[in-house]
Formats: C-alpha cells, structure tokens, sequence
C-alpha cells in the first residue's frame, strides 16, 4: 500500500508539538504481522506531521556492548543446559541489543514531538520468545524478558497494533517476498504462522494495565494508508493530554 497522505486529513489535523505525559516526546510503536503495513504507516505518519520522526537514533556504538553483554550472559545457560540446541541467531541477538540500548534512550528522550518505532520493542519481545531458541525458555531469559517488557510498557505511549484478514496478508507478502512465507509452500503452515505471531502479541499485549499505553487495534484493509495516519495521529493527541 502506497504512503500517500490526503490533504484533507492533513487540514483536519492541527498537530503538535506533541509531548507525552513524561514531558518528553510522545513514544509509539507499530506493530502486526507481516504485511500488515507497519513500515508504510510509519513513513505516512512522517509526512502528515513534521514533529514525527522514526526510530531512537540508537547506532551501533550504543548497542553492540549491549549484544555482547546478552551474548555473555547467555552463553554459560546454553552450554549447560541446551547445547543440543540452536544458540540465537545474528539477527536474534541484536533484537536483544536493540531491546536493552532503545530502552535507555526511551527513558533518556528529549524534546517535543512523537517518536515512531517500527519492528519495535513490544514486537521484537513477542518475536523472540514465539519463534527464538529453546534457551528463551530458561529461567534468567525469562526474568530478564519479563523485566524489559515492564520497562516498555511504562515507556511507551501509544501501541497500534495493525492487522488484516490472513488472504490480504498473504497476498501482500507473496508480491514482495518474506524469509518464511514465500519459501513455505503449504497455505495451512503460512496461517499457523500468523496466528503465532498473532498469538504472541496478545501475550505481549496482556501485561498492559490501566497506567501502560493505550492499545488502538487498526485494520489495514479497511482503510488508505493516509486515514490510518490520521487516526493513529488523533489517538497520539488524546495520548498527549492523559
């Protein structure tokens, strides 16, 4: 779906400087299953409104320490207890590097405006413990996992979650491509997969009490990619003056 912006949502609109309840810039994450448009939201969001930028600004110098110290950490668990199994992957180790660095930064943040993270934290958490090694299992991941999910439920603001029917998806994720969905052949094994991801969410999604982040749950087949801007940004003003 195309990030294009209506100006007519843009006129309806009178947005910013926004700032959280913190005083500092208003924290979103977008997050769904593939194809649901989380990165074609977030880029529609930055063209509506000039206060909303995407990401932390966390390099690598601020979270390779962070992968080695989890490497670490890790390390003896595995080799005591799951050798037989598969350690974390490349990818898998810097979500957790980007997890620990993203939450000092959130916590740190300056300013006005909203900060949008796609492929965030809420979604690296659920990812990792529906789909990462066995050794997510073990005792001290789950006290660290449990303890960095606290972190950002107080630290984020706004979560939208964004969804559509599995045929859309599929159908979306089959013209660009993606490293599960278009190589697994069968139908029932790429819904299974969704309904993980799905799944994972929820159990993500439970730990958000009366004083975490609104949850605003958006249907990206129901509407353009610029409405659904207009809307994230209406929740992010009511977000703003909680």
């Amino acid at each position: 779906m195309p990030a294009r912006t209506d100006p007519a949502a843009e006129d309806e609109l009178a947005s910013g400087p926004f700032r959280g309840p913190s005083g500092r810039s208003l924290l979103i994450e977008v997050m769904g299953p593939a194809g649901a448009g989380k990165t074609s939201l977030a880029r529609a969001l930055t063209e509506l409104d000039p206060s909303v930028r995407v990401g932390l600004g966390v390099g690598r110098l601020r979270w390779f320490p962070f992968l080695v110290a989890r490497a670490a950490r890790s390390l003896p668990t595995w080799r005591l207890r799951y050798r037989g199994d598969r350690w974390f992957t490349w990818n898998e180790l810097k979500s957790l590097a980007f997890l620990d660095a993203w939450l000092r930064a959130a916590r740190t943040r300056r300013g006005r405006g909203v900060v949008v993270l796609d492929h965030g934290p809420l979604y690296r958490l659920a990812r990792i413990r529906a789909f990462g090694p066995p050794l997510v299992g073990s005792r001290g991941f789950d006290r660290w996992w449990r303890q960095n999910l606290r972190g950002w439920l107080d630290a984020l603001d706004l979560v939208v979650l964004l969804d559509a029917p599995d045929g859309v998806l599929l159908e979306r994720v089959g013209r660009r491509g993606h490293w599960y969905l278009s190589a697994t052949p069968s139908e029932a094994e790429r819904r299974a997969f969704l309904r993980r991801y799905r799944e994972a969410f929820e159990r993500v999604l439970e730990g958000v009490g009366a004083r975490g982040p609104r949850v605003v749950r958006l249907r990206s087949d129901l509407a353009s990619v610029s409405e659904l801007a207009a809307a994230v940004l209406r929740k992010a003003v009511e977000a703003s003056t909680r």
